[in-house]
């Protein structure tokens, strides 16, 4: 071990893997591992030794390396699988390496889509490293530069936290248990489930498995599991923890959890020139007759009936469901009396204080990772560029730096092998890494990392915008996988179905999408909140995004000059104008909403079902509750934002401060709720706020 290195996990990973290398196929003891590798020799003692090398194990599998045990009976090396013999371990490795996968470049650039759907999570680290081996043409690089993947920047995976160790669970059916709160809980609950699948509706995670203290199939959200999903031994009876049926149908679980519906139509009434958002798309029934004076009567078709009744309740007093048989009614009424509810309910004690950020923080899997495929990188090719090795590591300059320097102490451990180490040469703009040899290639795919490239493919397939072409390549693309991975990997990525859904906005998606990529400037009337009016803007479109469940369209307005965000669902038309434009830059870890720092800030209560939305808005304190909600102080570009938020979640958005704020929005909810009684027509100068930015 090296003075100038200490104890690394890494280093000694490392150190593991390049011991089992050099034993070839007669493999080595823990008694041999324990005095050539340094971090062992100096253990405290034979259980944290044990814990240890578990764990190095652990990791060296979960890049690809195909580490096994064997036992022997003597000394001559002869293999047997009687019990008694001496346990040794070795690297399998004619399975080691990944084979040689030609791509095209459309293929190329489907892979590359597939690596953006998991950007920001700790699945993209095992999609980088994946697409860094798979994809050995040295134009990659330049064809990355032209690449147009960074147009669609919805992701598959933010925050949530468990949906690596979740993912591992459902590829082997584990029946795992974790502490889980429902809706209105006052305390969670252990669950025991078989873990089926995973499944992103509407861009939330949900785990689909069998709850064997109900024996029932049940859906779990991921953002209310509260403590680390764990492993534990089924039930002896194996009837009581069924696996995966072969008829198990997720997309009758996309549609339950998003509220999907066939088609259905509803009346409104609406204040003449206002709640415009629930005009779009929305046809004049021609019955003036039977409206009231100041209303206009629209029909509306819709296939989500619940997201629908939130956006009537949203609009406050100056929208109804007049049929007061009409289910839609009943539920926007239920939604208002919620809201006044909530607000009149004794406010809850809490403490704020600045919340604590969490970092994607890269675990030693990661990092031995990109020492290894650096190493097999720069193997593969007579050196690397430190710009390609960059890109396909994805890291900054700075910690490529902090890699090459920490291979510097990688290789056979130095008290034993001294000066076996590795060196890194970097000369004529190219990287090599000599006393390297072992390791001549970029290694086979793990389970994980082949399943995850595996999903952001068939999810890339799935992005609005996509030529028939394209989803071709990404086909082919996807089929070059599974080959070069084997079957367990299409097995593995059955129970795991992701994609990206815009609802009825999926078309409108799709054509902003494609104007994106080729630079075409549009003309949209565009329903603006604040004032609930329709304007014409003539946008650069840049990319298209989500956030809390909303399509966006991020582009540079002319019409304001300045970069703006589009909701999808307020873009009444879209008109090209037959001009293109020079692109903007646009950072890949852009925000969606930023604030200007001059906004008020409000104090909201977010109820355990919505806490994860409290994280969009960016809050500068928070305080958790015992139930699981979330009070966080918040900047809001327009009070009646406030408002429409109270209504459009029935009470599980509370505005706690400032009292003036409570008090307009208790006065705003009234109003709306009279408004189901007496028909009123609202009163002048009631709008339903913007969203979270300007």
């Amino acid at each position: 071990m090296s003075a100038a290195s200490p104890a690394r996990s890494t280093e000694r990973i490392v150190s593991l893997l390049w011991v089992l290398l050099a034993s070839g196929r007669r493999g080595v003891t823990r008694e041999y591992l324990v005095t050539s590798v340094d971090a062992y020799s100096l253990s405290p003692s034979a259980a944290a030794f044990e814990k240890m090398f578990t764990r190095d194990k652990e990791v060296l599998k979960g890049i690809g390396v195909p580490l096994e045990s064997f036992t022997v009976q003597d000394e001559s090396g002869f293999e047997s699988s009687e019990p008694g013999g001496e346990t040794r371990y070795r690297i399998d490795e004619d399975r080691m390496y990944l084979p040689a996968v030609p791509f095209t470049n459309g293929e190329r650039l489907a892979l590359m889509r597939a690596e953006s759907a998991w950007a920001g999570s700790e699945i993209g680290h095992a999609v980088v490293r994946a697409l860094g081996r798979v994809d050995a043409g040295e134009d990659w690089l330049e064809a990355r530069s032209d690449s147009d993947h960074e147009a669609f920047g919805v992701r598959l995976a933010g925050a949530d936290r468990y949906l690596t160790e979740l993912g591992d669970m459902v590829r082997d059916q584990s029946v795992v248990r974790f502490s889980y709160r429902t809706v209105n809980a006052g305390r969670a609950e252990d669950r025991t489930v078989r873990a089926w699948a995973l499944t992103n509706p509407t861009g939330v995670w949900y785990l689909v498995g069998w709850d064997l203290d109900r024996q029932q199939q049940r859906t779990f959200r991921l953002t209310r599991i509260e403590s680390e999903p764990r492993v534990v031994a089924a039930d002896p009876g194996h009837d009581r923890a069924p696996h995966r049926p072969a008829d198990f149908d997720v997309q009758a679980v996309h549609d339950v959890v998003s509220g999907q519906r066939q088609p259905a139509s509803t009346v409104l009434h609406l204040a003449t020139g206002r709640a415009v958002h629930l005009r779009i798309g929305a046809e004049p029934t021609g019955n003036p007759t039977m409206v009231p004076k100041g209303w206009d009567e629209v029909r509306v078709t819709y296939t989500r009936p619940a997201e629908l009744a939130g956006s009537i309740a949203a609009a406050g007093p100056l929208a109804t469901v007049p049929d007061v048989g009409d289910p839609l009614r009943a539920a926007v009424v239920t939604l208002l009396e919620g809201a006044l509810a909530s607000h009149a309910a004794p406010q809850p004690e809490y403490t704020l204080s600045t919340p604590k950020r969490r970092r994607n923080r890269r675990t030693d899997r990661d990092k031995v990772a990109a020492v290894v495929d650096a190493i097999g990188l720069a193997n593969r090719r007579d050196g690397i560029s430190r710009a390609e090795l960059a890109e396909r590591l994805h890291v900054g300059d700075r910690e490529l730096t902090a890699i090459l320097d920490e291979l510097w102490f990688c290789g056979m451990p130095e008290r034993q092998f001294a000066g076996q180490q590795f060196e890194v040469l970097e000369q004529d703009g190219r990287i090599r890494i000599t006393q390297a040899e072992r390791l001549s290639g970029p290694l086979r795919l793990s389970v994980p990392e082949a399943a995850a490239l595996a999903i952001g493919l068939r999810a890339a397939a799935g992005i609005p915008g996509l030529t028939d072409t394209e989803r071709q390549d990404t086909a082919s693309a996807l089929d070059k996988i599974l080959a070069a991975s084997g079957p367990e990997v299409g097995q593995a990525g059955a129970g795991i179905v992701a994609g990206f859904d815009f609802g009825p906005f999926t078309e409108l998606a799709g054509r902003l999408h494609a104007a994106v990529r080729e630079q075409t400037l549009l003309s949209i009337d565009y329903h603006s909140a604040t004032r609930d009016e329709t304007s014409t803007r003539t946008v650069e479109p840049l990319r298209i995004t989500s956030e809390g469940g909303h399509g966006y369209l991020q582009a540079w307005c002319r019409s304001s000059d300045g970069r703006r965000n589009f909701r999808l669902d307020r873009i009444a038309a879209v008109r090209e104008t037959g001009e293109t434009f020079e692109p903007r830059h646009l950072p890949v870890d852009d925000r969606l909403f930023t604030q200007h720092g001059d906004e008020p800030a409000v104090t909201v209560h977010f109820a355990h079902r919505i806490r994860d939305l409290a994280a969009g808005f960016d809050p500068e304190r928070t305080a958790v509750l015992e139930d699981g909600s979330v009070i966080a102080e918040v900047r809001l570009a327009h009070p009646d934002y406030a408002h429409a938020q109270a209504a459009r979640f029935g009470g599980e958005f509370r505005v706690l401060a400032p009292q003036d704020l409570v008090e307009s929005t208790v006065d705003w909810l009234q109003r709306a709720r009279t408004g189901y009684v007496t028909g009123n027509s609202p009163s002048p100068g009631v709008s339903t706020g913007p969203g979270p930015a300007a």
